[in-house]
């Protein structure tokens, strides 16, 4: 009896040192496993409020021109905000379906769904599905890398409960909405939906909304760009979940089923407008607020562009090019009197600049593409530089393979490789400006801004030649004249650089002796009264009215300014210009109405702060001048255009620049036609060369408003 009393307490005593044991093992493990845990959570980074995640992402900006219409995106990622008040409820439903049905019943953690994870990790042997629901998708997406790792894993568990606490259910999934990559570099739903629709997320139909809902499990796979029945049966698989979820009845599914998809895939239509403008909304835009800000602060910039007006500026530049080119117009032409081309043989081991002009030899012509030889090395020709071919050999542009040798200039790099320019003939560059608020409506740098990005209708100062004359005489109105006032045509003789004598003429060489008004001078652009009228009235106070209507650049204090010899940009020329469509105020021209932030707050507004600098009185008197330049003088090529046009052209020496500067009274637009280096352009005047391009706007315009 006393052996089985001890084989029972010997038992007993095993069972106990068993548990004891146990139970210092699990002890220690959860002590470790606690351990584990806090040294975790103090690795946590901070869970981001929806107001501070929206504020830091990176968001695209974009540049609207004044009736709304997108123009151009400046950006990192291309992502666009959608706040939790502002979800389509369509497309909520969708994501849900397809991805987290349970997302308003759980805490942020599936445990079904980590436990089917569970068991697939298990047969596969590797971490390969994570169970995860939107609340842990975001916290992967925003917080963490996208590693699978036990310790990952745990991490984005116990965010994903920090983050339920912290944020409402709307605020998360507006964050996941923002969030989520959908393939073809587009971040969000906003964005996929502007891409792949040219929709806002909010137009979106159930087809529509469904079909990118799907494509978060795959987005470039699932792409219907790239792979339409992939992403046709993933579409299914969501409209029937959102049937199986009550979201939508069977009848809605199949509807949207059976409905073709419109497909835009591209960016916003009208990106590629105005690149000019666009490129100087971008310049203005790193001055204000920094190039970081630009890309990544979500910015809207409503610009002063008008599409209609910019669109017949780039095209009546683009025709008075072409046309010059098939009159004649040809820098080969031009470098007759004036040879600046190096020879192909001579030339140096590295390309010169722009607007360097090299002779080279034509090298060959495959697969639609110009290659010329200089040197010992090979370039190809910008076939965008080719296009005033079109109209000056009937559309062949490759035409120009017939020839021995071509004039080029260097390009900008594209990818290291470095391009050449066709140099057929000179550049031009246009600004229209609304008369009254001085917005700029148009602007138009040159011929292509992707092959000639230099901005000749802001960065290009030139002198303006006569294009100075409506204000010399705006100041001898000042001085008690009239337009009757006269002067004799006959030479003047004066003492110039080094004491030798100057004498002006006028631009078709001839003096006769005779009286004419200030009127008919102005009206022939005869430069001799001109120089006689600053004689009178004193150069000062022209420089002083030129400064006002901030002409600044090199205006000299002599009397060669009677001709034109200061400096101005198109634009400035054109604000300048203005003050006698205005009555004589002057104001700042400007380009950006406003800018707001992602969240649609006002950061900048433009003022308008006109100042008077001339009467009225004189202003009408000069407009009348002006007028009969159209009629009756040197710009009557456009005296048949519908309303009150009034204008001055403008041709400096040896036909460097020609110039015309003309107004209906609501809008001014300025002309320039030069060559970069200033080559002369034989017989070319601002009457013949650049009052045409004038024209052809001012007809575009008229047709395309009564359309």
């Amino acid at each position: 009896m006393r052996y089985k009393r001890k084989a029972k307490k010997t038992k007993k005593n095993k069972a106990t040192i068993v548990v004891a044991v146990i139970l210092v093992l699990f002890g220690s493990l959860w002590s470790a496993f606690f351990a584990y845990l806090k040294m975790v959570e103090s690795e946590l980074p901070d869970v981001p409020t929806f107001d501070e995640y929206a504020m830091q992402v990176p968001k695209v900006s974009r540049v609207l021109a004044r009736d709304g219409t997108v123009i151009g995106e400046f950006y990192i990622e291309r992502r666009t905000i959608m706040f939790p008040d502002a979800i389509p409820p369509l497309l909520e439903k969708a994501v849900l379906a397809s991805e987290d049905a349970g997302f308003y019943r759980h805490g942020g953690i599936s445990y079904v769904g980590i436990l089917r994870a569970i068991a697939v990790n298990l047969w596969r042997g590797e971490m390969s599905q994570g169970g995860s629901t939107i609340t842990q998708q975001v916290i992967k997406q925003v917080l963490l890398s996208p590693e699978k790792s036990f310790k990952r894993k745990l991490k984005e568990l116990l965010l994903a409960r920090q983050m339920e606490m912290k944020l409402t259910k709307k605020e998360i999934l507006a964050m996941y909405m923002s969030e989520v990559y959908l393939g073809h570099g587009m971040y969000g739903f906003e964005e996929a939906a502007r891409f792949y629709f040219n929709k806002r997320a909010k137009e979106l139909t159930l087809g529509e909304a469904s079909l990118l809902a799907g494509l978060v499990q795959a987005p470039e796979t699932l792409s219907p760009l790239k792979n339409p029945k992939g992403a046709s049966e993933r579409r299914r698989y969501v409209l029937q979940r959102m049937v199986e979820e009550g979201f939508i009845e069977e009848t809605e599914a199949k509807k949207a089923e059976s409905t073709p998809l419109k497909l835009h895939g591209r960016q916003a239509p009208r990106i590629g407008s105005a690149l000019y403008f666009v490129e100087a909304v971008r310049q203005e835009m790193k001055r204000l607020f920094g190039e970081k800000r630009l890309l990544v602060d979500g910015l809207q910039i409503e610009t002063t562009l008008d599409l209609l007006a910019s669109d017949a500026a780039e095209l009546s530049v683009m025709f008075g090019l072409m046309k010059g080119f098939a009159n004649g117009r040809s820098r080969a032409k031009d470098e007759g009197a004036s040879i600046q081309a190096i020879d192909w043989e001579d030339f140096p081991a590295e390309p010169l600049p722009p607007p360097y002009v090299i002779k080279a030899k034509i090298d060959s012509c495959s697969n639609g593409n110009v290659w010329v030889k200089i040197g010992k090395e090979r370039f190809m020709v910008d076939s965008r530089s080719l296009m005033r071919l079109f109209l000056g050999r009937k559309g062949d542009i490759y035409s120009v393979c017939e020839e021995q040798e071509i004039l080029v200039s260097t390009n900008q790099a594209e990818g290291g490789k470095i391009l050449m320019n066709a140099e057929l003939g000179p550049q031009a560059a246009m600004v229209v400006l609304d008369a009254k608020s001085r917005a700029i409506l148009a602007m138009v740098g040159g011929e292509d801004f992707r092959s000639r990005p230099f901005n000749r209708a802001t960065q290009s100062r030139r002198p303006i030649g006569s294009t100075v004359k409506p204000f010399l005489y705006s100041v001898a109105f000042m001085q008690g004249m009239d337009e009757n006032t006269e002067f004799k045509n006959s030479p003047v003789f004066l003492k110039g650089a080094g004491g030798r004598v100057w004498s002006p003429r006028n631009f078709e060489g001839g003096f006769d002796e005779k009286l004419y008004t200030i009127g008919e001078a102005l009206t022939k652009s005869i430069n001799v009264i001109a120089l006689r009228t600053m004689m009178k009235v004193g150069v000062k106070k022209v420089k002083e009215l030129l400064q006002s209507v901030g002409i600044n650049a090199h205006v000299p204090e002599d009397l060669s300014l009677a001709l034109g010899s200061c400096e101005a940009s198109p634009l400035s020329l054109a604000n300048a210009f203005a003050v006698f469509a205005s009555g004589g105020l002057y104001d700042t021209p400007f380009l950006i109405w406003r800018v707001k932030d992602y969240k649609g707050n006002v950061l900048l507004e433009h003022e308008e702060r006109p100042e008077r600098v001339l009467d009225p009185g004189i202003v009408r008197r000069t407009k009348r001048l002006l007028r009969r330049v159209v009629l009756d003088g040197t710009a009557n090529l456009a005296k048949d255009l519908p309303g009150e046009i009034f204008g001055k052209t403008g041709t400096t020496n040896n036909s460097r620049e020609a110039w015309f500067v003309g107004s209906d009274g609501n809008i001014v637009v300025s002309v320039l036609v030069g060559y970069d280096d200033r080559l002369p352009m034989r017989g070319a005047t601002g009457g013949n060369t650049a009052v045409p391009i004038f024209v052809d706007f001012m007809r575009m315009v008229s047709a395309a408003k009564n359309r």
